[in-house]
């Protein structure tokens, strides 16, 4: 029970009489001279709607002068009404039973109730008519609560200031210990450590949001349980108390460590800390500041005169040093990028030791599949690692010394195997693209998913249900007008002209360049559906699907297209959801060539421009019978037409950091991802529903929707397929209307609303930032 329960028993029960002697009484008067119950009026009017207040005439708070209660108890106010079924009550602070008793010398405001205690009965502690303390209500066994209260005056002074929150306490909670000031200090409270940080990261703003019973009780609790006053120490003796951790400070530096990322200022006053030479640079920023400068300059020295060799071993003997820094919270709050990029950066010198070769190009091939595809995911990385602009060209110019001229050497290794053995795709794309099925499969074409950038996407499938991940080889030139059409289940409509000079293949039935308007024809002629980007079809049918333009971003980003790969697998992931969602069981997902991404901008090599039809970056098309240095492959569309590959990494054009085209295991040896969806079959969504708003106040959403139909619940999700990854709770709709809360945590973040049928299915959504985009 919870003590205020137990007082409005007590106070009702002062109207208790024995009908066969009395009469019953028509009100309860309760005096308090120290007028200690007052700051719980709030919650014990809540609680008892007959409790009027002596007081100035406020009636929206049922209180008012004398005369006033008078007329209330007697029902003559028709605007005001008191319940039938109960007797009333009136609290008198700051008078006591022997104020009305002599009613000579009773003050003029309270003359008129004086003749109240004549037909009424009194709320008191004993018969000797003492006003209920507060104390005395909380110790007495006979009409209280019967708890054990130390009465020195800390305690008493403390109950006083958190009367509310006692009374909503349970009973059982306070009873079978001795209760002192800090547990009364507690309830106002219940998370003091959480307090405390908030405090050492915003001490000004806390404390003027803090009202002076709270920052009190607070200031008390802190004193007793982590021997720190604010108001003397200071928030710099707290930075030194939490560094150190010792003691009952061990505790709150792992609740820090815990939700450090809540807490943004609060490194900068750790900083202001000056470690002992024997700390540990675990909990002191300080230390792990002059690591990073360290870090950054030895990192320095490595890009000017040292061999690869030699900034690999360096790399690695780094790594060594600086990576138990990625354990200490000041990298998950972003203040160790040098260590955080290392990593990728050393992942790379180990891969880059040795430029790999075969004897073949299968074998060579089947390396980069077991093994060296690492190399480029980690290239990937360390250029997307959020850095400042002059640690980026340090890391640029890092990776150019290790990993440009080992990608050179195994792409010079395989144009030579090429050379001696063969392409192997000039056979293998079509046998791919025979094997897809007649119904219920979707070809998801991806432009430009390079086979490292598919193993980051298969992490994110996994969940989603089987997959296998095999591969295929780029038709020549790895070129998008070529390699596509290759892999389009129309491939067999399509053909190579020597009139065809931009690697784009033309019709069969005649000389028009194949386009999308030909493979949507092509498509519903072989009983397929081309769907647009919001479109899911029918699981029944085949379906061509393309969605991620890889390609597109990398030649317009360049360099920065690391940056972007995340957010376009996340796109993808979304498309796959959705499409599961509408019920296809499988997806094969396909892709026309790869890239090269150098650090620094590729080598120019020259090929006479009287030579070539046309030239690209990696490739050109050579004239009849001309004859040229570099490695020639067949159109894939036409052996009769010659193409000339750049060597190695090198560009035909200058000043490219990103580029495709050419004959490298980057820009050939491409993935095939099959992914059956293994969750029930569930019947379509019977219910329709549209968003027409999502208004935010605050973190609060207010979502506005037109639903056809009952049981839809709404949601906010960082995924809209992925439950998962909600961030609130479900909510129904009302006439098409809700809110949906969410964590300050989540504030900014990029976010779906979903609506969801009664089966979990979704029906609708739509993205949203949270709190808005101001």
């Amino acid at each position: 029970m919870k003590l205020n329960d137990l007082l409005v028993g007590e106070l009702r029960s002062s109207a208790l009489y024995n009908s066969n002697i009395q009469v019953a009484p028509s009100v309860v008067l309760w005096t308090d001279k120290l007028r200690q119950w007052e700051p719980a009026l709030p919650l014990l009017q809540a609680a008892m709607p007959e409790l009027l207040v002596l007081g100035d005439y406020q009636p929206e708070k049922r209180q008012g002068p004398a005369i006033w209660l008078k007329c209330v108890i007697e029902n003559t106010l028709p605007e005001f009404e008191l319940p039938n079924d109960r007797t009333p009550i009136i609290y008198l602070p700051g008078y006591e039973r022997r104020d009305l008793r002599a009613i000579a010398k009773c003050p003029e405001e309270l003359k008129p109730l004086a003749e109240l205690q004549y037909r009424g009965s009194w709320w008191v502690y004993n018969t000797a008519g003492r006003d209920w303390t507060v104390n005395a209500f909380l110790l007495s066994t006979s009409g209280g609560a019967g708890l054990d209260v130390a009465a020195d005056k800390s305690t008493q002074a403390a109950l006083l200031k958190v009367l509310p929150e006692i009374l909503e306490s349970e009973r059982s909670d306070l009873a079978n210990k001795r209760l002192e000031a800090p547990d009364f200090n507690k309830l106002i409270s219940s998370d003091p450590i959480r307090d405390l940080l908030t405090w050492m990261n915003e001490p000004k703003p806390s404390r003027e949001r803090w009202d002076d019973k709270r920052w009190d009780a607070l200031v008390s609790i802190w004193e007793t349980e982590f021997h720190f006053n604010p108001k003397t120490d200071g928030e710099l003796t707290a930075a030194e108390l939490l560094c150190r951790h010792q003691g009952p400070w061990e505790a709150v530096w792992q609740r820090y460590a815990e939700t450090c990322t809540h807490y943004s200022e609060i490194p900068n006053l750790l900083l202001k800390v000056e470690p002992d030479l024997a700390a540990d640079g675990a909990s002191y920023p300080a230390v792990n500041e002059r690591e990073e400068q360290k870090l950054e300059a030895e990192l320095s020295k490595l890009v000017s005169g040292h061999s690869s060799s030699d900034v690999r071993k360096s790399l690695l003997a780094l790594e060594k040093q600086h990576a138990d820094r990625r354990d200490w919270i000041w990298y998950n709050l972003d203040l160790s990028p040098m260590a955080g990029v290392l990593q990728h950066l050393a992942k790379v010198a180990d891969l880059t030791e040795h430029a790999f070769n075969g004897s073949t190009v299968d074998e060579m091939a089947e390396q980069y599949k077991e093994r060296f595809w690492q190399a480029d995911d980690q290239v990937l990385r360390a250029l997307a690692y959020p850095l400042k602009n002059q640690h980026q060209e340090l890391v640029q110019g890092l990776l150019t010394i290790i990993y440009t001229p080992w990608l050179e050497e195994i792409n010079n290794n395989f144009q030579a195997l090429v050379k001696q053995h063969g392409y192997n795709g000039e056979l293998v794309a079509r046998e791919s693209t025979a094997e897809y099925r007649a119904g219920g499969e979707v070809v998801f074409f991806v432009d430009g998913l390079r086979f490292d950038v598919a193993q980051r996407l298969c992490r994110r499938l996994e969940r989603l249900g089987e997959l296998t991940l095999s591969h295929d080889w780029a038709a020549l030139p790895s070129v998008t007008a070529t390699a596509k059409a290759a892999v389009t289940p129309v491939h067999d409509r399509l053909t190579g002209r020597t009139t065809d000079k931009d690697f784009q293949p033309s019709l069969v039935e005649s000389e028009a360049s194949f386009s999308s308007h030909y493979l949507k024809k092509y498509l519903a002629e072989k009983g397929w559906v081309y769907l647009s980007e919001t479109e899911t079809g029918d699981p029944s049918t085949n379906a061509w699907v393309q969605s991620g333009d890889i390609d597109k971003e990398g030649h317009v980003k360049g360099l920065k297209l690391a940056n972007r790969i995340d957010p376009l697998l996340d796109e993808i992931v979304e498309r796959i959801e959705d499409l599961f969602s509408a019920g296809w069981r499988r997806i094969r997902l396909v892709t026309d060539h790869g890239w090269l991404l150098t650090p620094s901008t590729m080598a120019k090599v020259d090929i006479a421009k009287y030579l070539t039809e046309t030239r690209w970056g990696r490739c050109a098309l050579v004239k009849d019978n001309v004859q040229t240095e570099h490695l020639k492959v067949g159109w894939y569309w036409n052996k009769d037409v010659t193409v000339a590959m750049a060597p190695g990494i090198r560009n035909f054009t200058a000043g490219k950091h990103y580029d495709h085209g050419g004959l490298s295991l980057q820009e050939c040896f491409t993935p095939v991802i099959d992914l059956i969806n293994n969750q029930p079959v569930t019947a379509k969504p019977s219910v329709h529903a549209t968003i027409n708003e999502i208004r935010w106040v605050g973190l609060v959403g207010k979502l506005s929707c037109e639903v056809d139909g009952d049981g839809v619940v709404a949601v906010l999700r960082t995924q809209p397929g992925n439950a998962e990854s909600e961030l609130s709770p479900r909510k129904p709709l009302k006439d098409g209307k809700c809110t949906l809360m969410v964590d300050d945590q989540f504030e900014q973040t990029s976010a779906v609303v979903v609506l969801l049928d009664e089966a979990g299915n979704v029906i609708a959504k739509q993205p949203t930032s949270v709190g808005g985009d101001d």
